[in-house]
């Protein structure tokens, strides 16, 4: 141990290790602790003091805490200070407010050194003081050393350098490392609210081969997490911003160290904020490539340089390997957008390199920013519009330029190169876009008529529309409205005037047209009579000189070639013209001349015939119905008729007997009417609902919404239109009445279980029950010596699920309510009653998109009897019901959303008949009940759309009869008085079993649709336990179900009854 030692330590043994060095008392070392033996260990270094060093080498590690090794106040090492030396990994820990100032600082000092400094604590701090040093105050983190400044602490000095394999850890509020410069080649994580504040920063550290997106070394990381740069931040490491970190910085340059970069902004809070301008650019053999994803905000004041070799992208990452042989960009996973704001202009100078790329998972994204230069665009997944300005930017590199594919959809919602004045009018560069397995959706021109230093004229671009639609998905769509140069569609591309949404457009060709083989033209029609066109022009072209030597010019391009199977599809109609009579449409002029012809016309409708007539420059297109035929009543037949042969008898002078005539049977014949000939819809129906409802759509007017239905159903295929017929059936009017129908057997039970528990019968179910009468004894059970007046109540609820015929949908219900009554006996044998209620009933019939309920109000007599073991139940009953239902209607090209609501009322009568009998402890009672119910509907018009229905009022008659056993059985269970009871029976429906509804469309004849039928013949059970706590309460658990051939019914009731 050395202690109070002032001036130089040599120390010349060849021992290496101390126990310690303990400093106290102000002791100081003015010179360097010197050694010479081989290598020299001190365990620990226990401070209790201000201490201040010439220079300090640490060999083993340091820890200023609490305790026994803490630095309780500041410590000044007068000198430079050295973690990890020579071989050796040592830690120092920083902590709790201490403070450490030296020269310089180095961890992990000389090769094959490491070392970790941890900063940890609010007020800890590393200090190197700012002096007029030009190479000097710096902290050096060398191979695999490590810096960790964390919970609050802070580390300053004027220089960092960071080597390759080093890391940088900020993390916790408040922690902060700040600088003038920092040089880090390393890994770097700002997390969980800790910041970097430097005027200039640098971050590389990325492998070349910029394969492994996954290798992220720097990273700002959660809410609070900041790396601020006054001047210029410089990123060429792989690196993020994640979950609601920031980066605010003067000038950024991505990836400017020459290595290849992916850079992601990601999170919804997440964001870079540039105050002047953000480069982007990795050389021209590696790239580097930034992206916005997830709702980030990256916003430059300045404006964005894409320099050679860089890429913006919207959403997910890019590889970035494939790029460093001249290939164009392929995604990663695609992501959601972010945002970049609209005030910042892109500028690509003449870095032909460069791309913009679209690789999120939005719809109608909005990109506005302005482009200019000469660049590139690649769309791989997502919707993007373009709505930025654009006339000042080309696509002209033979490599890339516009590339549509991946499945998405890039529109272009701005003029596109049409401010260009500094072209070259020698080698006339074009934009090439490129529409591989994807959209281009023109909403503008896509370049301008130019010269060459001829004066020949060209266009500005060319497209290029790739795939074959007919090996797979994957194929290029060329569609919209605009300026456009050549066009070529290779095989099995397809071209299709005007906008997804069907809109009318019209392309002008400047140059020539090219269909390839196999390839199509998608035609819709407008409601002014127009319909989609191409319209091909010629442009001029230098010839020449005159007499005079002026140039002379000739028409040139504007022609247009079509291969062989080629198709015209005919996709969408005009919702205002009537087809009955035939239409006809120029659908492509050619001012150069139309070679070949196409192959066909066609359209999937099952109602139209398309025709095609071709000129030498033009090509028109007929559309009108199908012919389906007229109706053939047949001939009648009448036969001869036969008067038989009159027998006048013979005559008798005495007593005249003038015989009896027979005058024959006459013979009219069988007429034969002939079959009718279905009419335009119904000629593909396949079920009853299905040929109803089209046999109405026939006779719809041809004017107004009427015709706008009428039109939408002419472009259907056969399985379409059946599809369209059902949506339009409005089955689920049909179908309430048989849910109104099947709702009535809860109210109906409910009275049944009160009469039966009114005369104590088997299987009862005790319901909650107060009882009036005159004298003291005013309140008592129900059932107990017959009372004066008895008020009860009960809940319900059930499920139901019914299936469709193949004519009608599968259809869902549930009811739930409740309801009480009021009954006195009128004699010794009788009781009569009133009783009233609601209940909420509600149908789905998720096949045709229709739903609906119904608030029903109930109210109701009844009355019963008891002679001996023979019983007899009825009851009268009337509902009231608000019917409200929505359904959608959806097909091809249309969509509706209608709703209606409407009254009805639901009577029903019903009587029952019971027999006890009593086995040991087993009671029995086989029953038969007949029930009648009758649904009256109210007519009512359906709102929403031009597929609406009207109805008349309508009506549905069904009884049910039902035959069957109850039986209970009283118990003793854990000392309460427990009954088990039980019912199964056959219950058969007939009448109105399968309910109609009597329907019309605006303008059209009325149908009858079919909703889903009721259950014909079905199982009925029941099976429940009450228990009796006391003479007051009981609790019971019930079940009910019934089940059908095309029917299934559970109820599940849990109840307490208290009688007062």
């Amino acid at each position: 141990m050395f202690t109070g030692i002032r001036g130089d330590v040599m120390i010349k043994t060849s021992s290496k290790n101390f126990d310690s060095i303990l400093l106290k008392n102000n002791n100081i070392f003015p010179g360097i602790v010197k050694y010479l033996s081989k290598s020299l260990v001190f365990p620990s270094i226990t401070v209790t003091a201000v201490i201040s060093c010439s220079g300090v080498s640490l060999a083993q590690d340091v820890v200023l805490d609490s305790g026994n090794t803490t630095w309780t106040s500041d410590t000044l090492v007068d000198g430079d200070l050295y973690v990890g030396y020579n071989n050796k990994d040592i830690g120092l820990t920083i902590a709790n407010g201490a403070k450490v100032y030296s020269t310089n600082g180095y961890v992990g000092y000389r090769t094959g050194s490491s070392g970790t400094v941890t900063v940890s604590g609010p007020g800890s701090s590393w200090i190197i003081p700012r002096v007029n040093y030009v190479l000097a105050n710096d902290i050096t983190v060398n191979q695999n050393g490590t810096l960790n400044i964390e919970n609050g602490g802070n580390v300053d000095a004027k220089h960092f350098t960071f080597a390759s394999t080093s890391q940088l850890n900020v993390t916790g509020n408040g922690s902060t490392l700040t600088a003038d410069r920092i040089s880090n080649s390393g890994t770097v994580l700002v997390g969980n609210g800790g910041s970097i504040n430097a005027i200039d920063a640098q971050f590389d550290g990325l492998p070349a081969d910029g394969t492994d997106s996954s290798l992220a070394t720097f990273v700002v990381r959660g809410a609070g997490s900041k790396v601020t740069s006054t001047g210029t931040l410089t990123v060429g490491a792989n690196a993020s911003i994640e979950d609601g970190g920031a980066i605010v910085a003067q000038d950024v340059g991505i990836g400017t160290s020459g290595s290849f970069q992916n850079f992601v902004v990601t999170g919804a809070q997440s964001r870079m904020d540039v105050n002047g301008t953000l480069t982007v650019n990795g050389g021209y053999a590696p790239n580097s490539n930034i992206s916005i994803a997830d709702s980030a905000n990256l916003n430059v004041k300045n404006g964005i340089t894409m320099a050679t070799g860089g890429h913006l992208t919207i959403g997910g990452k890019i590889d970035l390997g494939n790029l460093a042989l001249g290939g164009e960009p392929k995604g990663q996973a695609a992501a959601a957008a972010g945002y970049i704001n609209p005030d910042a202009v892109i500028s690509f100078g003449s870095s032909e390199r460069a791309y913009l790329n679209f690789n999120h998972t939005q719809t109608g994204y909005v990109f506005a920013n302005a482009l200019t230069g000469d660049g590139n665009i690649k769309s791989m997944s997502g919707e993007t519009i373009l709505t930025g300005d654009l006339s000042k930017f080309e696509a002209t590199d033979n490599l890339g330029g516009i590339i549509v594919d991946g499945g998405s959809t890039l529109v272009l919602a701005s003029n596109l190169g049409t401010g260009v004045t500094n072209y070259d009018n020698v080698f006339a560069w074009q934009t090439n876009i490129d529409v591989k397995n994807g959209t281009f959706n023109v909403k503008a021109d896509t370049g301008a008529i130019r010269k060459n230093f001829l004066g020949s004229e060209y266009f500005s671009s060319n497209i290029d529309v790739w795939g074959d639609r007919n090996a797979g998905s994957a194929f290029g769509r060329l569609i919209g409205s605009g300026a456009v140069g050549n066009v070529t569609l290779e095989k099995g591309a397809l071209i299709s005037p005007g906008n997804s949404d069907n809109a009318i457009g019209t392309f002008t060709v400047n140059g020539n047209l090219s269909f390839g083989e196999g390839s199509a033209y998608d035609v819709d029609i407008a409601g002014n009579g127009a319909s989609d066109k191409i319209v091909v022009q010629t442009l001029k072209a230098w010839s020449g000189t005159d007499a005079q030597n002026n140039p002379t010019y000739v028409d040139s391009a504007g022609k247009t070639s079509i291969a062989n199977n080629v198709s015209v599809q005919v996709t969408a109609l005009d919702a205002a013209t009537s087809y009955q009579n035939g239409q006809t449409y120029t659908i492509l002029s050619s001012a150069g001349g139309i070679q070949g012809q196409f192959a066909q016309a066609i359209s999937k409708s099952a109602f139209l015939d398309v025709a095609l007539a071709q000129t030498s420059n033009q090509v028109d297109l007929t559309i009108a119905v199908k012919d389906t035929g007229t109706p053939n009543p047949g001939t009648p037949n009448p036969s001869n008729p036969d008067p038989g042969t009159p027998n006048p008898g013979t005559p008798n002078p005495g007593t005249p007997n003038p015989g009896n005539p027979d005058p024959g049977t006459p013979n009219p014949g069988t007429p034969n009417p002939g079959t009718p000939s279905p009419g335009l819809f119904d000629s593909v129906a396949v079920t009853g609902n299905q040929r109803n409802v089209a046999r109405a759509l026939n006779t719809l007017q041809q004017s107004g919404q009427s015709l706008a239905l009428y039109n939408s159903l002419l472009p259907l295929s056969a399985e379409e239109a059946q599809h369209a017929f059902e949506a339009l059936s409005g089955e689920v009017h049909a179908s309430a009445l048989g849910t109104l129908v099947t709702s009535s057997t809860l109210l109906r039970n409910s009275v049944n279980d009160r009469m039966r528990a009114s005369f104590n019968s088997v299987a009862s179910r005790p319901t909650p029950v107060m009882a009036y009468a005159d004298g003291e004894d005013r309140f008592g059970t129900a059932n107990k010596d017959i009372p004066l007046f008895t008020a009860w109540g009960q809940g319900f609820g059930t499920w139901n699920s019914i299936d469709g015929n193949g004519n009608a949908a599968d259809l869902s219900s549930s009811t739930g309510g409740f309801v009480a009554g009021l009954d006195v006996p009128v004699s010794a044998d009788w009781r009569v009653g009133a009783v009233g209620g609601y209940s909420r009933s509600s149908f789905d019939a998720n096949d045709r998109s229709s739903f609906g309920h119904s608030d029903n109000y109930h109210l109701g007599m009844y009355a019963g009897a008891q002679y001996g073991e023979l019983s007899f139940r009825s009851g009268l009953t009337y509902t009231w019901h608000q019917v409200s239902t929505n359904r959608s209607v959806a097909f091809s090209g249309f969509n509706d959303h209608l709703k209606a609501d409407y009254d009805a009322g639901s009577f029903q009568a019903f009587g029952e008949l019971g027999y006890r009998i009593d086995v040991s402890t087993v009671a029995f009672e086989p029953f038969a009940n007949l029930t009648h119910v009758n649904v009256q509907r109210d007519g009512f018009n359906e709102r929403g759309g031009i597929a609406a229905l009207s109805s008349p009022s309508d009506s549905l008659d069904t009884t049910l009869t039902t035959l069957g056993l109850r039986a209970s059985s009283d118990f003793m269970l854990g000392g309460y008085i427990a009954k088990a009871r039980g019912m199964l029976g056959w219950q058969h429906a007939f009448g109105d079993t399968d309910p109609t509804s009597r329907l019309a469309f605006v303008g059209s004849q009325s149908y009858v649709v079919s909703g889903t039928p009721l259950t014909k013949d079905a199982a009925v059970v029941e099976l429940g336990i009450d228990v009796g706590l006391s003479d007051t309460a009981t609790i019971g658990i019930g079940y009910s179900g019934e089940f059908g051939s095309n029917e299934t019914s559970n109820s599940i009731n849990a109840k307490l009854d208290v009688r007062f």
